[in-house]
């Protein structure tokens, strides 16, 4: 018994898997639209031949019983080939309507007769998937209404009339077997197959012209998101710039003068070793709050920022201690805008780091002006260009990335050769900031 038990799961599982496995195949084979419309299709004829035999069981045996066999058969054969043989289908399917409506039937094929409007309906459903489908119009239409004309109309009876020169009007007075509003009521049914293939085929038009502008707002948001994306590596790449280069490049200035006075001269070495431990921790604090601020929104409660005026003093606080000499004009309000602000800081900080590394110059000059229209920055330095890490890879995008900061922001930025020096100036305009701050106050 503790053997029969796992061998009944395993098996239990097993046909699990198997029946799984069917319903797989079942749906990959489904998954077609072709294929599922034969099999809708081909259900139907099976239905429709049930519900056949089911009228003979019950003695229910209607008039030309062959006649409605194969107008079933014509109705599912039409129904699954008007989409790849469309004119061939309909040819056919027309001989067929035509030759057992309108010819004479031998006796012996008498039983494939049919009236109106039952041996239409395999005309009927080729003639809408035809036109429902963006197919032609006017053939499939015009071979239908002809021949439902033909079919419910007594128009034998109407040829006669007119053989005997008797009046057309005679014809509504004949007696054809059929009230008259069945007639009418049969030419409107076929009227309104044409009229809903037509609003079928516009509906589908309609849909598909919707998916295409789906499928190209899809891609135009792609593209958007993509330059979005490429947007924040930009300024997530500036950001790290602005904040680690300056810092990293006061370290290493300070390390050299530390090797310099290294033999002999404890206390200076001392004092930079002690320099550079503060410098590195406070590269590694911006370093952290660069990834913070990319982590998560910054918070509401945090301390309100530094005025310009004394970021900048901090800026040059720091160039001073690594021994530069640093004369400094800083004439600014502190009503300067946080984004205003910050470019401009960037645009200090950016300049001096370049004379940091590209320079010999032991002094350097800044000037940030506050004039009726712009914001100005202008850093020189009197050289001679000479650079200070020669094994440093060139071509940094610092000076690129503070360009496309200031253009965001409507200001513009010049660099080049002063004499022997170099000379950055940055300009933002005030207009554009106070149109800024009207629409966020609004």
């Amino acid at each position: 018994m503790p053997t029969i038990r796992p061998l009944l799961i395993t098996a239990q599982k097993d046909d699990a898997m198997a029946e799984q496995g069917v319903i797989t195949r079942i749906r990959m084979f489904l998954a077609a639209p072709h294929r599922r419309r034969l099999v809708i299709i081909g259900a139907a004829g099976v239905a429709y031949l049930i519900g056949l035999a089911v009228a003979l069981r019950f003695d229910w045996y209607p008039q030309g019983l062959p006649g409605y066999v194969y107008l079933g058969l014509f109705a599912v054969l039409g129904a699954a080939t008007a989409r790849r043989w469309p004119v061939e289908t309909l040819v056919l399917v027309t001989c067929y309507t035509a030759y057992t409506t309108l010819a004479p039937l031998p006796p012996q094929l008498y039983g494939l007769y049919l009236g109106a409007p039952q041996a239409l309906v395999p005309l009927a459903i080729v003639v809408f998937i035809m036109i429902s489908d963006g197919g032609p119009v006017v053939a499939p239409a015009a071979t239908f209404g002809t021949l439902a004309l033909l079919v419910i109309l007594p128009w034998r009876d109407i040829v006669g009339l007119l053989v005997e020169s008797r009046p057309l009007s005679e014809a509504l007075l004949l007696d054809s077997g059929e009230d008259r509003s069945v007639l009418v009521a049969e030419l409107v049914a076929c009227a309104l197959v044409i009229v809903f293939a037509l609003m079928l085929r516009r509906q589908r038009r309609v849909a598909e012209e919707l998916a295409a502008k789906n499928r190209e707002l899809t891609q135009l948001r792609a593209a958007e998101v993509s330059r979005i994306a490429e947007q924040e590596r930009t300024r997530i790449a500036r950001g790290m710039h602005d904040e680690v280069a300056h810092h990293v490049a006061a370290l290493v200035i300070r390390a050299q003068a530390a090797l310099r006075v290294a033999n002999g001269q404890p206390e200076p070495l001392e004092q930079a070793m002690r320099d550079i431990a503060t410098s590195g921790q406070d590269v590694l604090a911006r370093i952290r709050t660069v990834v913070r601020v990319l982590k998560s929104p910054p918070k509401t409660n945090a301390a309100a920022p530094l005025t310009l005026i004394d970021e900048l003093e901090a800026l040059f606080a720091r160039v001073r201690s690594i021994g530069y000499d640093v004369d400094a004009a800083v004439r600014v309000s502190d009503e300067v805008p946080a984004e205003y602000r910050s470019a401009i800081a960037a645009a200090v900080q950016e300049s001096l780091t370049n004379t940091m590394l590209h320079s010999a110059a032991h002094s350097v000059q800044v000037e940030v002006a506050e004039e009726p229209l712009v914001w100005t920055v202008r850093v020189s330095d009197p050289g001679p260009a000479r650079e200070r890490f020669a094994d440093m890879p060139k071509g940094g995008s610092g000076l690129e990335f503070l360009a496309d900061r200031l253009a965001s922001l409507g200001g513009q930025l010049t660099s080049g050769t002063d004499g022997e020096g170099w000379t950055v100036t940055a300009q933002l305009p005030r207009t554009a900031a106070g149109t800024q701050q009207r629409k966020a106050a609004l």
